[in-house]
């Protein structure tokens, strides 16, 4: 009879054992997600600054109206201009990101060094854009605010409206293409026709999805075959478009959509910006950065392409009609 309590009572610390360590592995990070420390919370942040960590540099992702109307103590604005390639090395096509050189001059001018801490924040969208150029070029040591700069007003925390002063020297971060699968171009869009390993996401409004909707800068009105929908604004609270849902709560989203972890992920929308909100969704949540790529020059590419294939209407209203051009 001891030799059975002895037994169950072993067996019953090994199931708790077991529970505990399911829970941990579920909660392995902020927010439970496998990559949480990517994200940062306004206290974790006024931390850093409270304590004047020297290798702290924070960008403030956003236009210079909303930056002078108020921004975090020493923040830096970078606006989408200063990282976006030149027209004319765009074939009058926007989006893309500058080359390695002028990133590197930008980093620089920062102060940002190869150790600096970097926290990018925005209002609504452009971090993740920010987050995934430094991680194309290499510095992987860069954290997205998690609820922006509206967490941070809220929060009752400073606000400055001078821009600081530039730093005493320029910094000594190198930007070089790192991880090239992140940026894919047209070819690599045309080639995944009927390819059975990819999945393309088109992460846009379900209006311009639809081709209901054309944004300024766009060519045609439609969508890109075989692009399914999954819009930008699915993973954050519709209260703050700044601040993400949890991974309890972004895992039923990705498997009602059908993304396919086992896939490579091909992600479009206007110009690159939105796709980096979901490929920055999935990266929290343990996907393999390998197989997250983001068509940089996006529909505005795509579209400007007049040879270029593309549908337009309600795919759930029977076969798509060809768009308009």
């Amino acid at each position: 009879m001891k030799k059975i309590t002895i037994f169950s009572f072993l067996t019953l610390l090994s199931f708790l054992f077991l529970l505990a360590a399911g829970a941990y592995a579920g909660q392995s990070g902020y927010k439970g997600f496998p990559r949480g420390n990517a994200l940062i919370t306004v206290q974790e942040l006024k931390h850093l600054l409270d304590a004047g960590d020297p290798s702290l540099v924070i960008l403030a992702a956003e236009r210079s109206v909303g930056y002078l109307a108020g921004h975090i103590p020493g923040a830096y604005q970078v606006d989408r201009p200063d990282y976006a390639a030149p027209p004319d090395t765009q074939n009058g096509v926007k989006g893309n990101i500058i080359d390695a050189a002028g990133f590197t001059e930008l980093a620089r001018r920062f102060g940002i060094n190869r150790d600096s801490k970097v926290v990018v924040y925005d209002v609504k969208v452009d971090a993740t854009r920010l987050w995934w150029a430094f991680t194309y070029y290499g510095k992987s040591n860069v954290r997205v605010l998690d609820g922006g700069f509206k967490s941070w007003e809220t929060a009752g925390y400073p606000v400055e409206i001078l821009a600081p002063a530039a730093p005493a020297q320029p910094g000594n971060f190198v930007a070089a293409v790192a991880l090239p699968h992140l940026r894919v171009d047209t070819a690599d869009i045309v080639a995944l026709r009927d390819d059975p390993a990819a999945q393309l996401w088109d992460n846009r409004t379900i209006e311009e999805f639809t081709g209901d909707t054309q944004k300024k800068g766009a060519y045609r009105a439609g969508r890109i075959p075989g692009g399914r929908h999954a819009e930008w604004t699915l993973f954050k609270k519709k209260e703050n478009r700044s601040e993400w849902l949890t991974v309890a709560e972004i895992q039923p989203l990705l498997r009602k959509l059908g993304f396919d972890p086992e896939k490579e992920q091909y992600f479009y929308c206007q110009s690159g910006v939105r796709t980096t909100q979901v490929i920055f969704a999935l990266y929290l949540s343990g996907w393999q950065l390998e197989k997250l790529h983001n068509y940089d020059s996006s529909w505005i590419g795509w579209s400007k392409d007049a040879s270029l294939p593309m549908v337009a209407g309600d795919p759930t209203a029977g076969p798509p009609k060809e768009a308009r051009r």
